[in-house]
């Protein structure tokens, strides 16, 4: 008796561990999409595109749940971390060009996410979460 409760402590401590990060990474994409202050230094350019990937999920899971005001919450804050990808001081001088053009697509893209989640208009939100998706990939410096 005493080995089985000791074997279900132990899965349960596995299950919890297992799970525990999950979690986590869920509330920090949640945090993602809450939009930085504006008078505080501009993060670097790796954690900025890290954001937008997380905004962008939290957008794609938000709209597979019909929670717009979160979708838009999202939009949002992808454009204001489009605009800052381009103030960024640390952006590989190489790709600077191409991640200024690229940020300033982004841009467009989430304002017409933004637009369309007012009028949860599916169509034309699944298509800005498409060509947001390919935007964000765009953005890698590998």
């Amino acid at each position: 008796m005493r080995t089985n409760m000791k074997n279900t402590l132990i899965a349960h401590f596995l299950l919890l561990a297992l799970l525990a990060p999950g979690c986590q990474s869920v509330s920090e994409k949640a945090a993602s999409i809450q939009p930085l202050a504006e008078n505080t230094p501009v993060p670097p350019y790796q954690d900025l595109l890290s954001r937008a990937r997380n905004q962008s999920s939290v957008a794609t899971e938000s709209f597979f749940i019909n929670n717009w005001a979160e979708l838009e919450d999202a939009a949002k804050g992808l454009e204001q971390t489009s605009r800052l990808m381009s103030k960024s001081a640390d952006m590989p001088e190489n790709k600077k060009e191409s991640i200024l053009a690229v940020s300033s697509d982004l841009n467009r893209e989430a304002a017409k996410l933004k637009e369309a989640c007012k009028t949860k208009n599916e169509v034309e939100v699944n298509t800005q979460l498409q060509k947001i998706t390919l935007k964000i990939r765009e953005l890698r410096i590998n």
